[in-house]
């Protein structure tokens, strides 16, 4: 039982370093700033403030100009919002850290070598050393620091990171060591969990790891983790794991699906994996390709999420993210893109609500229609934790206003202990506001079933949902 980092074969070439260790001359060259001329004695009455980053522009880090990947999935807009609390702590599966990284300095808390069994203490993360490179790869794109003029910015720059050292100097490990790193960082408060690897199970085997991730999921940990870069269809571990969520790849700008993204029937969106730039060990920095790049930045955006949001469930992470994610094909979801592109500004709209344009006085504009009304769910059945319905349920979800837009495209049914969709149609009672979603066969015993809605929209004045909507129940024996 071996893991792997899933990084594209394309980026295992050395491939030019970014240059954080040039001296100062070469970082402003790399990131195209230029000389300017001394001021005349009169230019030194010019007013100056401070800047009050994010609100102010763009974060003044060096290489910052070389992650164009960030544009596409919203982070500047995300950043106006939040850039993360340190209180929120995400572990990345990986081959460790280096700490020395300027860009890491203060954002680390004390991980776990699961090769070794020693764990860091906070004065020492020899324990959790990156000798491969790729843990700090991953660890700068989720919160490498931002605004401090070094290197890169990571999505989330002000929470976290606990690095767990499952990965040896080759990139390589076992789920065993797997297994004890994702529990030791679940024990150690851990509630996001980054996973930039991947490998096959037997069947027997996979369940054995199954009862980890469940365990973590338990807890409350949001679980992310790259599909794979072999471009074609396969189901992979830990991607294909309940309660995980799958994470594809995309070209740099997020037009389409990257070549070696793997397929996947349980992928849930996809983020930019070609050509990302971040840190490396010595201070140094590279681009790289692979769905291991892409998942940091579904983490990151978990990160955020959960900085402004700690009672979010797994479950209401996961339909922040698919609600808001960009859809790369018409049809809805499918095993290439998932439910389309990570939009990270969009997802914290979901859970904050839009930021409010000003409205007009009445003085202006006293003829100015109301606002109007975003749906929102305020009811469903079977209650949300229910652990005995029957197996011939029919669930029901109540809307607060009248809504448009129903079909399975945006309202589904997962059998969450098997991983797989369930055949349903759906019929809305416009008088109740009522939707209900009829299965096409009898759901399993003692299963557990996940509802989901995502963008339906107010039936007066197209309002989308407030906020995608997600709930799970299990069924008896009956």
């Amino acid at each position: 039982m071996s893991t792997s980092s899933s990084n594209s074969s394309a980026a295992r070439p050395q491939l030019p370093a970014l240059a954080a260790a040039l001296g100062l001359s070469a970082l402003l060259a790399v990131a195209g700033i230029g000389a300017v001329a001394a001021p005349s004695p009169s230019g030194l009455h010019a007013p100056i403030r401070a800047y009050a980053w994010p609100s102010d522009g763009p974060p003044n880090d060096a290489l910052f100009s070389l992650q164009t990947n960030l544009d596409p999935i919203g982070v500047p807009a995300a950043w106006t919002r939040t850039t993360g609390t340190p209180s929120v702590i995400v572990a990345v599966l990986d081959s460790g850290i280096d700490a020395a990284g300027l860009d890491f300095a203060g954002r680390l808390v004390p991980g776990f070598n699961a090769l070794t069994g020693v764990a860091d203490t906070t004065t020492d993360f020899g324990p959790t050393n990156d000798d491969h490179g790729h843990g700090t790869h991953v660890s700068g794109t989720i919160a490498a620091a931002a605004n401090d003029a070094v290197g890169i910015a990571g999505i989330a720059p002000g929470v976290s990171i606990m690095p767990v050292k499952v990965l040896d100097e080759t990139g390589t490990g076992e789920f065993r060591d797997f297994t004890t790193g994702l529990d030791w960082a679940i024990a150690h408060g851990a509630r996001i969990v980054s996973m930039s690897l991947g490998g096959d199970l037997d069947p027997v085997s996979a369940a054995v790891v199954q009862a980890h991730v469940t365990g973590a999921h338990a807890a409350g940990a949001v679980l992310v983790a790259a599909a794979g870069n072999s471009g074609t269809f396969a189901s992979a571990y830990p991607c294909s794991f309940t309660y995980v969520i799958c994470v594809g790849s995309t070209t740099n700008d997020g037009s389409q699906v990257s070549a070696f993204s793997t397929w996947n029937p349980l992928l849930a969106l996809v983020a930019p994996g070609e050509g990302i730039a971040s840190a490396m060990p010595g201070n140094t920095y590279r681009y790289g390709d692979g769905t291991s790049m892409a998942t940091p930045q579904v983490s990151g955006a978990v990160a955020l999420l959960r900085s402004v949001r700690p009672d979010l469930s797994p479950e209401d992470v996961l339909a922040a993210l698919i609600g808001s994610a960009r859809p790369l094909v018409a049809g809805g979801h499918n095993a290439q893109s998932g439910f389309g592109l990570l939009q990270v500004a969009g997802a914290l709209d979901l859970v904050l609500g839009p930021v409010a344009e000003p409205l007009p006085t009445p003085a202006t504009n006293p003829l100015a229609a109301p606002a109007p009304v975003a749906p929102s769910v305020i009811g469903v059945s079977p209650i949300a934790g229910s652990r005995a319905a029957t197996r011939t349920v029919r669930p029901q979800i109540t809307f607060s206003v009248g809504i448009s837009g129903v079909s399975t495209k945006n309202i589904t049914l997962k059998d969450v202990t098997t991983g797989r969709g369930v055949a349903i149609r759906v019929s809305y009672n416009s008088t109740t506001n009522v939707v209900t979603i009829l299965p096409r066969s009898t759901l399993a015993a003692n299963h557990n079933y996940r509802i989901t809605v995502v963008r339906v929209v107010a039936q007066a004045g197209g309002a989308p949902l407030a906020r995608g909507f997600s709930s799970t129940f299990k069924t008896g024996s009956r």
